[in-house]
């Protein structure tokens, strides 16, 4: 039989310190018991040792938590990325496995609680009602600010929120207490199970209505502009509800990017002609460039070609948006009609967003 290769002798070499090295229970390791079997399955050399999932197989979801806690001990981020992923494949659909993660999350380090409360997100388990109460609980009252986060962050793959939740979601990103990062995933939390949500088929208006009702009410500019972004990112056609509460913060909301945020998603609102009113009747009072660029655009993604005589207006009134209507003249002239493809080929003259923005003259 020919020798074996050079670097397959260092390979069996360094396999066989890894064993020695390793205690029975640790991530990646084979019982010297197993040492001599081949594996039924080998994974990357980079991402993890062979013989790992045999070892699983015998000692069940402990092992990946060992796993975990080796991998977070020795540095090992490969190892670390292999096991966040192979946590939802262990617990499927098992909402006891997915909850006795939960109870290992409570009590752990907040690097080992990340990586099974990443994992967890992933797994089909979490959208079992209890799973989903046992985190919720967790964001509300964890010591923890980190574990509360990752709480949140693994909430944002529920299917559906109730009433009940949506309420308690919103509450926690009032709390004044909350630290600034926890009631801002709190905000992201609820917007994107909405997005899970609509896609399904279901109604976005409960989430939309809490989200508005934050961008109206907090004290905080942060969520305000979440809130109205979360709202914007659907693309639905807006009620008239919605359409003058985003109305309303587009002319009294004090922070312009928030402003410039609600433009955008009330140039979403069914009614063309109540949203066009309302970018009119905004235009005149609005003092920084930046925001009245956005109305200005916004004005003609809403309304479209029929919209330029309103925004040949808008350049009577500040004449630094004069050669932007005279492009988009001759943009639509050519016979463009999406606003989205038509942007495209729109020369930008304004410097938005500003550290210091000029007020108008």
């Amino acid at each position: 039989m020919p020798a074996s290769p050079p670097y397959s002798q260092a390979l069996r070499a360094r396999v066989r310190g890894w064993a020695r090295a390793l205690l029975p229970l640790l991530v990646c390791g084979v019982p010297p018991a197993m040492a001599a079997k081949p594996p039924l399955q080998r994974l990357p050399r980079l991402t993890c040792r062979a013989g790992y999932l045999d070892f699983e197989q015998l000692h069940g979801l402990p092992t990946v938590r060992a796993a975990i806690q080796q991998a977070l001990a020795q540095n090992d981020p490969a190892a670390l990325t292999f096991l966040t992923e192979r946590i939802p494949e262990v617990l499927g659909e098992d909402a006891l496995a997915a909850l006795q993660v939960l109870d290992w999350a409570d009590t752990a380090p907040g690097p080992e609680a990340s990586v099974l409360l990443a994992g967890l997100r992933e797994a089909s388990a979490v959208r079992d009602a209890r799973v989903a109460e046992r985190l919720l609980t967790m964001a509300e009252q964890h010591a923890s600010i980190d574990h509360r986060a990752q709480a949140l962050q693994a909430l944002e793959t529920q299917a559906r929120f109730g009433a009940p939740a949506q309420d308690r979601l919103m509450a926690l990103a009032r709390r004044s207490t909350a630290p600034q990062g926890v009631s801002l995933l709190a905000v992201r939390t609820l917007g994107r199970v909405m997005k899970n949500d609509f896609q399904a088929g279901g109604s976005e208006e409960p989430y939309l209505t809490r989200l508005l009702t934050l961008a109206r009410e907090s004290e905080d500019r942060h969520i305000r502009a979440l809130a109205v972004e979360l709202a914007a990112s659907l693309s639905v056609r807006l009620d008239a509800r919605a359409v003058e509460q985003l109305a309303w913060v587009l002319e009294n909301d004090a922070d312009a990017n928030v402003r410039e945020l609600a433009a955008l998603a009330l140039s979403d609102g069914r009614d063309t002609r109540a949203v066009l009113n309302h970018f009119s009747a905004a235009f005149p009072g609005e003092q920084r460039l930046c925001v009245r660029w956005a109305l200005l655009r916004y004005t003609l993604r809403a309304g479209g070609a029929e919209a330029l005589p309103q925004v040949r207006d808008y350049s009577k009134q500040d004449r630094r948006f004069a050669r932007d209507v005279a492009d988009f003249q001759a943009l639509y002239d050519a016979g463009h009609v999406d606003f989205d493809r038509l942007w495209l080929n729109k020369r930008v003259y304004h410097r938005c967003p500003e550290d210091v923005e000029a007020r108008t003259p």
